[in-house]
């Protein structure tokens, strides 16, 4: 099923390919109407990662939510009068919704709305009301029968918190100022038309604002606490983004859709009629050539505020999962106070702040005071790191530098858990400012850091060579060495470490063999990164 959703996935996506010329743009149209994000750039998944409208590029409720609002309209506007609407309409919207959801992957965002939309449309076939909040339940229950792993899913734990958060708190904000009132007061019998209908749209275009204003301040007040856990930032430009990049992102996505549509309708008549072909196709490039100047527009908005507000996302933050429940709570108890008016959930959420707090400083001087050395587990690579507090510098044994990916992906989180305030990049031993011992040979690099001995053997291990005492060996590059002879310069005590530039069929011949011989042994790409503390 989900190959064959892929298969039909990429044929609409040909579409796209075909039509929209601009590399960005075709990249962002797929993204947005297919979910295919695979040839979106890192710049612009950095930009909008550092606006806060990565949800953007992502097919999710907001996607599945506009379809449902233009098929319900556009139904209700040309068929609206006819016998059994109400039945037939119902079936339409479903199978428009679940086509939707298999095309685009069935993401676990996207299932969400499916599932809470179908249930939408079926109460209203059968005339019974429900909340939304029984409704949102439902849904969960049915996807978490359908796949309990799901719990764990980053997107569907943003996906439910959002929707939750808005049900919620959006009418609550929004009614803290009411713009149109507010412009209707304004408004005297004796003023000219134009000035009344002026301060009627403007009460309307600023209630719109406002309401929209409402719906990106509740969403983000529920997971900005798993957006620190998970990512480490919160953008403060959020919602200078959104207001500008969503309703124009709605707008490419309906675009988007048309042109699919006129596509395949174009497509069928000039199979029908070929001597229309070429006339046809001019319809699917003027959608194109439209679809592609708005993607160009909310793109270069999302990039023009990341450039006037450079400094507006806070990076590098660490919350462990009890700090994490610890926030929620905060928020839950801050929103019971607002709802009751008492003020012993308000002390409450202010003590859970306080042990918050503590928590973070006995962090922060735990880690202070903590020395360890980690080799971590990189594919192909040798790297080693010397932490010391909230400093680090970071070999790479093979002297080739890391790529951005790699430090990214492998370096960087831990060096937020820790609070690094200074990571150094070394390539190779040579130039590295790690303060040690080093005797190069043939084969072999001995370091000594913190009174910690390490043995990096590349090579062939001599017999003639005089013993070592070391703490830990690590074999790299498929070293050709032997039990006697590891045994003959360093004995059996220390552990004997395959990094990640060994391949897997030399560690799987290799390992057997030593443990047979007495050894104790660590495979870092089976294992995880391997870890030593200093000696005291």
């Amino acid at each position: 099923m989900r190959a064959v959703s892929l298969r039909v996935a990429q044929v609409l996506d040909g579409v796209f390919r075909r039509y929209i010329t601009a590399k960005r743009e075709y990249a962002l149209a797929s993204a947005l109407v297919l979910g295919i994000k695979d040839d979106i750039d890192s710049e612009t998944k950095q930009a909008y990662a550092n606006t806060g409208t990565t949800h953007i590029m992502a097919v999710s409720g907001l996607q599945v939510g506009l379809l449902f609002g233009l098929i319900t309209w556009a139904l209700r506007r040309l068929f609206g009068g006819t016998p059994g609407f109400r039945y037939w309409s119902a079936g339409v919207g479903l199978l428009v919704i679940w086509s939707y959801a298999f095309v685009t992957g069935c993401s676990a965002s996207v299932l969400r709305a499916a599932v809470m939309f179908s249930f939408i449309i079926v109460a209203r076939v059968s005339e019974r009301q429900s909340t939304m909040y029984n409704t949102l339940a439902v849904a969960a229950f049915v996807l978490l029968c359908y796949d309990p792993y799901l719990l764990a899913d980053v997107g569907f734990q943003l996906s439910f918190l959002a929707v939750l958060s808005i049900v919620y708190l959006q009418p609550r904000i929004a009614g803290w100022i009411d713009f149109q009132e507010w412009a209707a007061r304004r408004q005297r019998p004796w003023q000219p038309y134009l000035v009344r209908q002026l301060w009627q749209t403007s009460g309307w275009a600023a209630d719109w604002i406002w309401q929209a204003t409402a719906l990106t301040l509740a969403a983000q007040i529920a997971t900005f606490p798993l957006g620190l856990y998970y990512f480490h930032q919160f953008p403060l430009s959020f919602l200078l983004s959104n207001l500008v990049a969503v309703p124009l992102s709605s707008g490419a996505l309906y675009v988007g859709l048309g042109l699919l549509a006129i596509t395949g309708i174009t497509h069928g008549v000039s199979a029908l009629v070929p001597a229309f072909a070429s006339k046809l196709d001019v319809v699917p490039r003027v959608v194109a050539v439209l679809l592609e100047n708005i993607i160009w527009a909310f793109n270069e908005y999302i990039f023009w505020i990341g450039r006037q507000m450079p400094h507006a996302l806070i990076s590098g933050v660490q919350l462990t999962a009890p700090q994490t429940w610890l926030v929620f709570a905060v928020i839950l108890l801050v929103l019971l106070f607002l709802a009751v008016k008492r003020l012993a959930w308000l002390s409450l959420a202010c003590a859970l702040l306080g042990v918050f707090a503590g928590s973070r400083v006995w962090a922060a001087h735990r880690i202070s005071t903590e020395e360890e050395l980690i080799i971590y587990s990189i594919p192909r690579r040798s790297v080693c790191g010397f932490w010391q507090g909230a400093s680090a510098d970071i070999v790479t044994v093979d002297s080739l530098p890391l790529s951005e990916t790699e430090r990214t992906y492998r370096i960087v989180p831990g060096a937020i858990q820790r609070g690094a305030r200074r990571v150094s990049y070394h390539q190779g031993w040579q130039g590295a400012h790690v303060p040690a011992t080093l005797q190069a040979d043939d084969g072999l690099v001995l370091v000594v850091w913190r009174g910690l001995r390490l043995a990096f053997v590349t090579g062939h291990l001599s017999s003639a060579r005089q013993p070592w005492q070391v703490d830990v060996v690590v074999l790299r590059r498929n070293a050709r060495v032997r039990p006697d002879e590891l045994a003959a310069v360093f004995g059996k005590k220390p552990p004997i470490v395959f990094d990640s530039s060994c391949r897997s069929w030399y560690v799987a011949r290799q390992d057997s063999v030593l443990r047979e011989a007495g050894f104790r042994t660590h495979d870092i790409t089976a294992q995880g990164a391997f870890r030593q503390q200093p000696r005291q």
